[in-house]
């Protein structure tokens, strides 16, 4: 009688393959649930860093049309985000259209270092950005949802010039 011979088969079968499939999408579905509120947390706060250069951009104005105009005071001023850009004082990185302004105003009490209080108002299209900050308190500002555009509000006089 002659030997059959076997072939010993390596391989995986089907049901192998799909558990292996259904543990790597579970895998992924956990950390895409961990990566992306991560993403939209930077996202704000590279949000709050523009708005935050926004307000330095004015600061250098105002110290620039200060020097250069020793007259030129400030009550209740606003530059656009537009005017800031032209003027050479705010750079964005070309991709993202910016919109807003920046509200600068005299402080009655002379304590203060600046003498200046800014307000920042800035929108991306994606998110929107209301409120006062300096340096030092970042966390005033609140980053929120929504393309609202910001209108100069009445009784600021507008920056047109440098």
């Amino acid at each position: 009688m002659k030997m059959i011979k076997r072939f010993n088969k390596k391989g995986f079968t089907l049901i192998e393959l799909l558990a292996v499939i259904v543990v790597l999408a579970i895998i992924m579905l956990l950390a895409v649930q961990a990566v992306l509120p991560q993403m939209e947390k930077a996202r704000k706060n590279a949000f709050v860093v523009e708005a935050n250069a926004a307000i330095e951009a004015a600061q250098n104005l105002i110290l620039t049309k200060q020097v250069s105009d020793p007259s030129f005071t400030v009550g209740t001023n606003c530059v656009t985000i537009a005017n800031l850009e032209k003027f050479g004082y705010y750079e964005t990185n070309g991709k993202t259209q910016y919109k807003g302004y920046v509200k600068i105003t005299r402080n009655a009490t002379s304590d203060d270092k600046t003498g200046y209080s800014y307000s920042v108002y800035l929108t991306n299209g994606q998110y929107k950005v209301s409120g006062t900050t300096d340096k030092a308190k970042y966390g005033d500002v609140k980053v929120a949802g929504g393309t609202t555009d910001f209108t100069i509000e009445s009784g600021c006089t507008e920056i047109t010039s440098e």
